[in-house]
This record gives structure tokens, sequence and C-alpha cells, in this order.
């Protein structure tokens, strides 16, 4: 019996709120209330690493390996979490924020919905 049944692919990639550099609030979870700052986003996968005081870690044991001069032990490695667990931290009430977009000269911007904040377009 398989452990995971593999989705096809869709055929565009989906929209995402948050991109790398964002501070961001945890919604649920265990780290429910905690910020910290996206380092990198998995579009197809829909997760974002998360650094700061809401970085959620995963322990991995590692065998020591002389020959490849790897050193056994217990690892700490970031666990990526879903985008639907985060939300944008609006810098003018440093509060979680939900964002529309709109369109301007530059681009889409993301704006927030109660403070009208505007997010600045970042290159990617």
């Amino acid at each position: 019996m398989p452990s995971k049944v593999k989705l096809p692919k869709p055929d565009k990639q989906p929209k995402i709120h948050v991109r790398t550099g964002d501070q961001v609030m945890v919604i649920s979870g265990s780290n429910k209330g905690k910020v910290g700052t996206v380092i990198k986003v998995f579009v197809e996968n829909q997760r974002a690493l998360v650094e700061g005081a809401a970085a959620v870690y995963d322990t991995k044991h590692v065998k020591a390996n002389p020959q490849a001069g790897v050193e056994g032990g217990r690892i700490q490695r970031l666990r990526p979490l879903h985008v639907s667990k985060l939300a944008l931290v609006d810098p003018t009430t440093s509060k979680a924020t939900r964002v529309k977009h709109e369109r301007s000269d530059a681009g889409l911007v993301r704006v927030a919905k109660k403070s009208g904040h505007r997010f600045p377009v970042t290159s990617k």
C-alpha cells in the first residue's frame, strides 16, 4: 500500500500571497501567533520556509561516515509550512492581515485589506 498518492501537477502555477522576505504570522498550529521572515517559497507545493520565532524544525538522525567526512548525530532542519497557515504582517498595525491585489504601473501590488498599506513590488 503506497504511503502517498502523487497528484497530477496543475497546468499553471498557483498564486501565492507570500513572497521571499515578507514578515508573516502563523495563524494555526502549535506556533500560532508567532512572527517570522520567509526565506524561500516553494510555489508548486504551496509551502514556505520561515525563519525566526515562527520556525518549525525537523530532527534528522545522521549516521557517521568517516570516509565522506560526515559526523554522526542529530541535525535540526527547517520544515516548510503550508502557505494557508501564514498571513502577512501589516507594518502599520503589526497584526496579521489579508491582502488584495491591485494593478498599478509597476504591476500587481499587494494591498492590506483593513489599513490599505501597499506592500512594495519586489523583483524576482
